[in-house]
């Protein structure tokens, strides 16, 4: 089974969000891999602004870019993850505010991957200690996957030792493919430079 990394991606019309609101939970705590859904403000309260410098961005993909690096994303693609019997996410609902600050959109979540698994081989991987938490992964330069810490039916995580980035395995690559999802990218995780 192969592993990837997924990220948000920019495509030029699409919209690109950079502000939260006040009311929302700091954008560190989304990146942790913990519960926010009992402390989560009302969704009227969760709002995420596309970015002023750049007005030509209004397409709404089902994942979204975003500065804070988030996988923020609609029905559809939530739709897939649940028909996988993905259990492991919160899906933490937001409304999109356009570039005058209207809504855009009250069809997305960011969504928090709660699981986590110690996909890095730490003996074979390079990479660089974050200075703040000496338990976390700041700069992967070459990520080497340990196939044997991975449970077999894990299908999306995020690595224990860089809790910002999450993994997917085939099954969820081929899903989110047949079902024509865009606005992200994958690359394999086995020899990820972290870009």
């Amino acid at each position: 089974m192969k592993y990837w990394v997924i990220k948000p991606s920019s495509l030029s019309d699409g919209a690109y969000l950079s502000g939260l609101s006040s009311t929302m939970p700091k954008a560190q705590k989304f990146r942790k891999g913990i519960s926010l859904i009992n402390n989560y403000p009302a969704t009227e309260d969760c709002k995420i602004y596309y970015d002023p410098q750049y007005p030509e961005g209004t397409y709404l993909y089902e994942v979204l870019d975003n500065i804070t690096d988030f996988l923020i994303i609609n029905g559809d693609v939530r739709k897939v993850f649940e028909d996988m019997g993905e259990d492991g996410i919160e899906y933490l609902p937001i409304w999109l505010c356009d570039h005058k600050h209207e809504i855009s959109s009250k069809d997305y979540t960011i969504c928090n991957v709660l699981n986590k698994v110690d996909i890095v081989d730490m003996d074979k991987s390079t990479y660089r200690i974050s200075s703040l938490d000496e338990g976390q992964i700041n700069r992967i330069k070459k990520l080497v996957v340990n196939y044997d810490a991975i449970p077999e039916d894990t299908k999306m995580f995020r690595a224990s030792k860089k809790l910002d980035q999450i993994f997917i395995n085939d099954d969820v690559k081929q899903a989110l493919e047949k079902a024509g999802i865009e606005g992200y990218v994958v690359k394999e995780a086995d020899g990820w430079n972290g870009c």
